[in-house]
C-alpha cells in the first residue's frame, strides 16, 4: 500500500479512516462503500478483502486501532504503513476469533450483546460496569478458561497476548461503536483471571469509570 498525501498532508488511507469511524458511529449504509475503498489501497487481494470484511462488521474495535495503532505510528515516519500492516493482522484476527465463536458457542448468549443483533439492541448494563473498555486494553493476560471450558487452541496465545499483532488490547475486546460501548465477546467464559476482576480492582485501577448507584 502506497500512502499518498493530499496537500495537507493527510494520507488517502487515513482520510477513508476518518470516513469509516464517522460511518460507523452513525452505521449506515456508506460503511460498506468505504470499507471496500479501505481494502481497495491493499495490494493483496484477500488481505484488502479481510480488512473490508472486518470494518464493515458491527462488532469490530475500530476505535481501538485509532487509538493504539493508528495514533501511535503516525508520529514516525513509516508509521502510515506499519498501521496499514497492524489494520490487516487485527481484521485477520478479528474474523477468525468471530468466525470460532460462532463455531464452538451459542454467539447470542456468549456475551452480554447478541453478536447476531443489531446496532441499537438494548445492552444489559452491569451494577457497577460501565462498558468502558478500559481494563482490556492490555497486552495480555493468563488464558485460564472456567471449568469444563475448553478454548481453541489459539485463543490461549491470543488471550496470553501472543498473537501475530503487537496487543494493544485484548483480541476479544468488542465494540458497539453507536453506543460507545466495549464489551468481552466471551464474557460468560471468559478466563477466570478475567472473572476475578471486579468493582474493587476497577475502582483502584480506573478511577471514575465506576458506575455510580
Amino acid at each position: 500500500m502506497t500512502p499518498n498525501q493530499d496537500h495537507s498532508g493527510i494520507t488517502r488511507f487515513e482520510s477513508l479512516l476518518n470516513e469509516a469511524r464517522i460511518s460507523r458511529r452513525h452505521w449506515g449504509f456508506s460503511v460498506n462503500i468505504i470499507s471496500k475503498r479501505i481494502g481497495d489501497l491493499y495490494e493483496d487481494v484477500q488481505t484488502g478483502q479481510q480488512v473490508s470484511y472486518a470494518i464493515r462488521d458491527l462488532f469490530f474495535p475500530f476505535s481501538l486501532f485509532l487509538k493504539h495503532h493508528l495514533h501511535h505510528r503516525s508520529k514516525r515516519k513509516d508509521g502510515i504503513e506499519m498501521a496499514a500492516q497492524d489494520l490487516a493482522r487485527l481484521s485477520k484476527i478479528f474474523l477468525r476469533i468471530r468466525m470460532d465463536i460462532e463455531k464452538h458457542f451459542n454467539s447470542r448468549t456468549v456475551t452480554c450483546v447478541d453478536l447476531k443483533g443489531g446496532a441499537t439492541q438494548k445492552i444489559t448494563l452491569g451494577q457497577w460496569c460501565t462498558f468502558c473498555g478500559e481494563c482490556c486494553q492490555l497486552s495480555g493476560t493468563i488464558p485460564d478458561p472456567p471449568e469444563g471450558i475448553k478454548y481453541p487452541g489459539y485463543w490461549y496465545s491470543y488471550i496470553a497476548g501472543d498473537s501475530p499483532l503487537n496487543q494493544k488490547f485484548c483480541p476479544f475486546l468488542f465494540e458497539l461503536p453507536s453506543q460507545n460501548l466495549f464489551f468481552c465477546s466471551i464474557h460468560n467464559v471468559k478466563p477466570q483471571t478475567c472473572l476475578a476482576y471486579g468493582e474493587r480492582e476497577c475502582m483502584s485501577n480506573h478511577p471514575g469509570k465506576v458506575r455510580q448507584i
